[in-house]
């Protein structure tokens, strides 16, 4: 008997639909939880800055520049989730605008505040603009995409102040003159208060369109077959790390970066890393790499996960401290990364142990 060829021994494994809508169904859950603990954290952030507003003092200031700090890992962790809910053709603008709303960066700080040289800039001296959430929501990204009005990073610039030099006592409310509300102590306070506001509105839309029972995001995802979410799961994924995570490494120390007063784009970095771990190669039970992989592809994945959070650890934050050298590697992690998730990537082995995945075609 003639021992088997090695294409006999390479033939594709056979697809396993009841674990794949087991595992899909298994993603969309976790994108659920993961959102509402960044509901939680920015409801938390939005109290700390009406605890802030209420009683301007150093230690309030502190607290709520922790709270946007882990509203921000919260929502970071939660952004591969949300790049597949809003990954099919007729929701992708609606995604991109959510996006925009909430995580718009960099940001021009003379938008919204005074800065060094030019005391009558920014939304807290302009009283042709009311205070309002919808003024504030007209105002974001206007003319330019550094205007940002709303979100976690306008957010950033009023609690860290536009060079970073923030005191409570810039928060202590104003009584004096006919028109208190116009003078930009107050008004700063309450741009402050609602960009917290729209922040809190625009994360409680996302959670409560999630869940499979209110048939709206979910309907799209849970419409396709095992197969077809997969691979939906896939390359929201793969554009994620190309949209995101590449996005936030700089490749010189001219590269626009986020959170660069917050001291949080490696944490951002790290909080995402951590969700597409989860997804793909989870400490325990299968995941999507075990689905759409081989054994040798699984265990570069693994491997490229490992190294990058190693390497991220090692680095500085903000990232744009951190040694070019090092910049270079992460991004070639990052790459190698997103060829073994499209399974491209191949890793060198021999013929005989190769076991490739067969998905069913569309249709089938």
């Amino acid at each position: 008997m003639e021992p088997p060829s090695a294409a006999q021994q390479a033939a594709p494994r056979a697809f396993d639909e009841q674990a794949a809508e087991e595992l899909t169904q298994a993603v969309w859950q976790a994108g659920q939880a993961q959102l509402i603990d960044a509901q939680a954290a920015v409801e938390a952030l939005e109290r700390a800055v009406a605890t802030l507003l209420d009683q301007p003092s150093e230690d309030h200031l502190e607290a709520a520049k922790l709270a946007w700090l882990d509203a921000h890992r919260e929502f970071t962790g939660a952004l591969p989730y949300i790049e597949l809910a809003f990954a099919p053709a007729e929701l992708r603008n609606q995604g991109r605008q959510l996006l925009l709303a909430l995580d718009s960066w960099p940001v021009q700080p003379g938008y919204l505040d005074t800065v060094p040289g030019y005391s009558d800039s920014g939304i807290v001296n302009d009283t042709t603009i009311e205070l309002t959430l919808a003024n504030l929501r007209k105002q974001h990204r206007l003319t330019a995409h550094e205007e940002a009005s709303t979100g976690f990073h306008a957010m950033e610039i009023m609690l860290w102040g536009p060079t970073s030099e923030r005191t409570a006592e810039q928060f202590s409310q104003v009584s004096e003159g006919e028109k208190p509300e116009a003078l930009a102590a107050n008004r700063r306070r309450e741009l402050t208060r609602l960009i917290g506001r729209g922040m809190a509105e625009d994360v409680d839309g996302l959670v409560r369109r999630w869940p499979t029972a209110a048939n709206d995001l979910s309907r799209h995802f849970l419409a396709l077959s095992p197969a077809a979410r997969l691979q939906q799961i896939r390359v929201a994924h793969t554009r994620l790390l190309d949209e995101e995570l590449l996005r936030r490494l700089p490749e010189s120390s001219e590269s626009d970066v986020e959170s660069g007063r917050a001291a949080d784009s490696k944490q951002a970095l790290l909080a995402m890393l951590s969700t597409l771990q989860s997804n793909w190669v989870p400490a325990e039970g299968a995941g999507l790499a075990e689905m759409l992989l081989d054994r040798h592809q699984v265990s570069a994945l693994t491997q490229t996960f490992t190294e990058l959070e190693a390497l991220l650890l090692k680095m500085e934050d903000p990232v744009e401290l951190a040694e070019l050298e090092q910049l270079a590697q992460a991004r070639e992690l990052l790459e190698r990364m997103a060829g073994l998730m499209t399974g491209t990537a191949q890793v060198p082995v021999a013929a005989e142990d190769m076991t490739p995945v067969a998905l069913p075609l569309p249709g089938e």
